[in-house]
């Protein structure tokens, strides 16, 4: 019979042995090292995906701290409307002010409204001839038949033209009215309809009594300014975006507004602290030595959630004291404990000042809690200095031990922190390359699983070898035992 990926063997001849069978249990000690390696190997992709895992929250990490890097985020506009009806408020601006508007003209669109048609939108019309429909974009001919065209199908002509003329048709059914309407507002919107020949198809058949129409701008003043215009109805109004709700007069109130500087500050200590519990529970959590890796025979015989709950054993510990992820947690600590230094002579130098400290249970591994009271009493009252604590840049190069450990001690705790994730994330890097978890790269692990691919090639190249010298010596074998039989076979027949 055959062997498994080998080529194909008869065996049996003697029948006398199973041949199969024997070189089966054969390989399976000769198999012991090769199923060593494929352990090795599923373990280090397991610890590699376990890094990759590590990396991305501090990626996650890295990225929160934008809201607190930069001055820009740390003090916005909130606008506010005294008549929702006149105006509604886009978005905040840019700077706190108060502007009374008062509006007279709403920006319309040109508009065409026919009168009761009593035929149903399904019955063809008794008018004929083509007719041209101009908008501000364009103009398209439209052809109506008598006895074949229908009131739905002439507004679905005008529709399917609609990017070519900026006009669009709607007809409502119930009230046998059509709507022609244009896509734009302002002044420079425009509906016109103009028959070819004498009479009008379209007006005939939808009762219309006007044939042409032209939009309006907006008009409003603001703090009793000259008149203003505008073909739409959003606008900016001293850099807080609006939209015109209807005629009449509303104050936008625009004001300063901090209450999310102490939200981001809160999820700067949770961010934090979660990669304190997840970094030290990988870092202390020990392999269980009664676990490995299963081989693929080893799975066979077992059910699917069996060898779920297998793995997720084997896996654990995968980064049992892991100087990586103890030295990010050690520099991320030792970042957060040093004092700003700041040639003003500022008030705030470290975090503990604003409410921010280091839990004093040990068992917490060095995670943040917050003084929420204090933290909104320095943002209330100091909240230049809370600005500058987290903000603050340096002009020193990071070109010498002395100079690193001074730019270190003059930066922000938010560009601190963000610069020593960078540092941390680069040495991630070169523990596991930046590629797919299949991708063997030039980093720590991906050399080590280059290597172990290459002992498990050579193993599977000696354990071919190995299989077909069995096979060689079996065969021999049972070609011995035949010869021996048929020998006896013929002295039996001798001596009967």
């Amino acid at each position: 019979m055959a062997s498994i990926n080998g080529p194909i063997r008869l065996t049996g001849f003697s029948g006398m042995l199973d041949t199969d069978t024997l070189i089966k249990d054969l390989m399976k000690a000769e198999r012991a090292p090769l199923d060593k390696v494929l352990k090795q190997k599923q373990y280090t992709l397991w610890q590699r995906e376990d890094y990759r895992s590590m990396n991305t929250a501090l990626l996650s990490f890295r990225s929160s701290l934008d809201a607190l890097r930069f001055e820009s985020n740390y003090e916005s506009v909130k606008a506010t409307s005294s008549n929702a009806g006149v105006l509604d408020i886009v978005s905040g601006g840019s700077n706190p002010s108060t502007s009374t508007v008062k509006v007279t003209q709403m920006a319309s669109s040109a508009t065409i409204v026919g009168s009761k048609v009593s035929q149903s939108a399904s019955q063809p019309v008794t008018a004929d001839g083509k007719v041209t429909i101009t908008g501000a974009s364009g103009s398209a001919e439209i052809t109506i038949t008598a006895g074949t065209s229908t009131l739905d199908s002439i507004v679905k002509d005008i529709n399917n033209n609609s990017k070519v003329t900026g006009v669009k048709a709607s007809f409502d059914k119930n009230a046998g009215v059509l709507y022609l309407s244009s896509t734009t507002t302002g002044s420079s919107s425009k509906i016109t309809i103009t028959p070819e020949g004498g009479a009008n198809a379209l007006a005939d058949a939808f009762n219309l009594s006007e044939l042409s129409s032209t939009g309006k701008d907006a008009q409003y003043t603001v703090n009793g300014s000259s008149m203003i215009e505008s073909s739409g109805n959003t606008v900016s109004i001293n850099g807080v975006q609006v939209t015109l709700r209807g005629t009449g007069e509303a104050t936008i109130s625009a004001v300063t507004d901090r209450s999310g500087v102490a939200d981001n500050i809160k999820n700067f200590v949770t961010k934090y602290n979660e990669i304190v519990d997840l970094f030290s529970t990988a870092a202390t959590t020990r392999k269980n030595r009664d676990y490995e890796p299963l081989t693929s025979e080893e799975k066979t015989s077992m059910a699917e959630k069996d060898i779920e709950l297998w793995e997720q054993k084997a896996r654990a510990g995968s980064l049992y004291n892991d100087s990586l992820l103890t030295g990010t947690l050690s520099a991320l600590r030792s970042a957060l404990n040093l004092p700003l230094d700041s040639s003003s002579g500022d008030q705030f130098k470290l975090l503990s000042q604003i409410g921010i400290k280091v839990k004093s249970d040990y068992r917490e591994n060095g995670k943040l809690e917050i003084d929420e009271a204090k933290l909104q009493d320095a943002i209330n009252n100091n909240f230049d200095e809370v600005k500058r604590l987290f903000t603050q840049t340096s002009n020193t190069s990071a070109d010498t031990m002395e100079n690193i450990k001074k730019r270190r001690q003059e930066l922000g705790f938010a560009d601190r922190i963000y610069e020593e994730l960078t540092t941390q994330l680069n040495k991630f890097t070169k523990k596991i390359g930046s590629g797919s978890n299949e991708a063997l790269d030039d980093s720590v692990l991906g050399k080590q699983l280059k290597q172990l691919s290459d002992k498990e090639s050579d193993w599977e190249r000696k354990l071919k070898d190995i299989e077909t010298r069995y096979y060689k010596r079996f065969s021999a074998m049972e070609q011995a035992i035949q010869k021996m039989n048929s020998q006896s076979s013929w002295l039996s027949s001798q001596l009967g």
